[in-house]
Parts: structure tokens; C-alpha cells; sequence
């Protein structure tokens, strides 16, 4: 039996496109497979987003939502509700609150305890399963707003620690002005 020409090369033009496509899937799974792992450093980094004025019932201002974006290397951002409540690990989100008063940035101290005015709280837990801990993310904190003080600027500073305790860099707000 004797194979004409022209099928002959139909089976070849066939067999190239085949070639062609299999060479062109083989490159895009390469391509897709050699994304760059993303990096962070092991101490958690944070960067302030927005503060935004919340409503309550009465249709009154009188609280905030700040709003952080946070990275961290191997991912031990978190604390366990049940396990980890005593010093050190009683907070992991660090905020003081500042007003501006007399020409200067002043750290409000309760008068009844001489402390200093802070709305610390706990992040959860957010370790990521897999082999990969790098972590990024928004940490949303509700913070109610001093409505009895004369002065309407007012600023916080803010950091957090990881599990290890290793504390992050440290930010300070925009102004902000009581509605």
C-alpha cells in the first residue's frame, strides 16, 4: 500500500501544529510556575490606610475605625483567646492617643490612675497554614473618640508585636479633627 502525497503531508502540518502547541503549553506552565516568592522580613511592618468616622444609633460620631495594613515573614502575627492573656502576650496592638494641646502633641493621662490613655488591643490569631509563613493583611480596630475634651486634634501612635515579640516599626496618624 503506498500513502499518497498530499496525505502525507497533511499528517506533517498535523503533527507540527501539534508540536507547536505542546512546545507553547509546556513554555506558559513554566512561565506560571516561576512566580516570585514574596519575602517579608521575620518583624512585623505596618503601614497606616485610613480612619474613617463611624455612626452610631443616634446618628453621632463617636468613634473611629482605623485601618493598618501589616506584613510579616513567618507569620506568628496573633494570639490564642485562651492561652495567651498574661504579660507579655496581653496585647499584641499597641495604640496611644494624643491630643494637641498648647502648641504640642500630648499623651492624655488618666486622672484617676495616673496612667497614660491607650486603646491596646489583640489581634487574633493569623498564622497561615503551608510551608509559606509570609503574612500580609488589614487590621481594623474601633476606637471611640474622647467627646469630652476641649481640643479637637488628635493623633495615635501605633505598633505591634508578634509572638516571638518582635515589635514592629512604629506609626504615628495624620492629624485627625473631631467631627
Amino acid at each position: 500500500m503506498r500513502i499518497k502525497k498530499p496525505f502525507k503531508k497533511k499528517m506533517n502540518s498535523v503533527k507540527s501544529i501539534f508540536r507547536i502547541l505542546t512546545s507553547l503549553a509546556i513554555i506558559l506552565w513554566l512561565l506560571s510556575s516561576c512566580q516570585e516568592k514574596i519575602e517579608y522580613p521575620i518583624e512585623p511592618e505596618i503601614a497606616f490606610q485610613d480612619y474613617l468616622y463611624l455612626l452610631n444609633s443616634d446618628s453621632t460620631i463617636d468613634r473611629g475605625l482605623l485601618i493598618l495594613s501589616f506584613t510579616d515573614g513567618d507569620g506568628d502575627i496573633g494570639l490564642v483567646d485562651d492561652v495567651d492573656t498574661l504579660p507579655p502576650y496581653d496585647f499584641n496592638l499597641f495604640i496611644d492617643y494624643y491630643e494637641f494641646r498648647e502648641g504640642e502633641w500630648k499623651q492624655l493621662v488618666d486622672p484617676s490612675s495616673g496612667d497614660t490613655i491607650n486603646f491596646n488591643g489583640r489581634i487574633p490569631m493569623l498564622t497561615p497554614a503551608g510551608k509559606n509563613k509570609n503574612i500580609s493583611g488589614t487590621i481594623e480596630d474601633t476606637l471611640f473618640l474622647n467627646l469630652f475634651s476641649d481640643y479637637d486634634s488628635f493623633r495615635y501612635e501605633v505598633y505591634i508585636k508578634d509572638r516571638a515579640l518582635h515589635e514592629s516599626n512604629r506609626i504615628v496618624t495624620p492629624i485627625l479633627l473631631k467631627p
